[in-house]
Parts: structure tokens; sequence; C-alpha cells
């Protein structure tokens, strides 16, 4: 069995590329132009999954019951904006407010984001990450392969996180 506050530390290593924009309100002249199946455009966090290859598990619903109901829904009623000139920008939410939640609102960092293939990078603060993703029509996912010893068992397990986005 996944030591939970492995997995939710995971978790937020995962989604800290997410976190990087400030929380200043929309560009006054509008934002960028939208091309459908772009992943330019303004995007809402709708599901995460983590998968060891023969179980697929809920993290939101993981992080629900053992980190609470307000901290998801602070994570998935944040804006996420990727601007056509490669920046990247947040909107925080004001159900981040709630006790507990706020710890996992944006934070003033600057990143950017660019495409190769089916590859997405967000490079912030902490470094780059690398993504597959997928864009239809109002649907994004990444997928990132990572190794770690999840359950502390002193071995690295072989998992695949995918964060699934609606665009707003």
């Amino acid at each position: 069995m996944m030591h939970v506050s492995r997995l939710l530390a995971w978790a937020f290593v995962v989604t800290m590329p997410l976190w990087f924009g400030s929380c200043k309100k929309s560009d006054s002249n509008g934002g960028d132009p939208v091309t459908p199946n772009s992943v330019e455009g303004s995007w809402k966090i709708s599901g995460m999954k983590l998968s060891d290859g023969q179980t697929t598990q809920d993290y939101l619903a993981l992080m629900k019951v053992f980190a609470g109901e307000d901290v998801v829904a602070c994570l998935t009623d944040i804006t996420f904006t990727l601007k056509g000139n490669g920046a990247v920008t947040g909107t925080d939410s004001p159900k981040c407010k709630s006790a507990g939640a706020d710890d996992y609102s944006p934070v003033g960092k600057q990143a950017t984001w660019k495409t190769a293939g089916n590859k997405l990078t967000i490079t912030g603060e902490d470094g780059p990450s690398t993504y597959d993703y997928t864009v239809n029509g109002n649907v994004m996912t990444w997928s990132i392969l990572e190794k770690d010893d999840i359950d502390g068992d002193g071995v690295q397990e072989t998992y695949t996180t995918t964060v699934e986005f609606k665009r707003v």
C-alpha cells in the first residue's frame, strides 16, 4: 500500500510547475487568440490519475480524503494561461483562501512553455519539466513517467501521472 504522505508530496512536486503564475488579473488586452487544439489558452485542472501499469488511482479523490476538500477545490479552480508568447501565468482562486488550501495557491514565479512534437516543456524556477501531451478540443492531457520509492520499501516504482485540463 502506498504511503499517502509520499503520494501527496509527489503530486505537489509534479503539479508545482503549474503554480508558476502570478496572482495578477487577466491581460488588459484580453490575452492571445486561441487556436483550437493548441495548448495556448486558459485551463483548469479537471483530473489527476496515477498509474503503475496495472492499476490506476484517481489522485484528486485521494487528495480529497487525505488533504481535504478545500485543497482539491483550490487546485481545480486555479486558472493557468499558456500565452502565445511562451509565457505562463496563473490566476489565484478565492477557493484557495480556506484553511489549509492557501498553501497550494499560485506563487509569483515566472514560467515559460514550449512544444516540440508531442512534448510540452514547462520551465519555471525549479527548472524544466517535460510532459507528453495531447489536446483534443477543450481537453488537454499531460503525462509524465516517473520513478520513486512511493511506498517506502526501498524499491523504486515506475508510474505515470496524467493531469487532465479543461479549457475555460
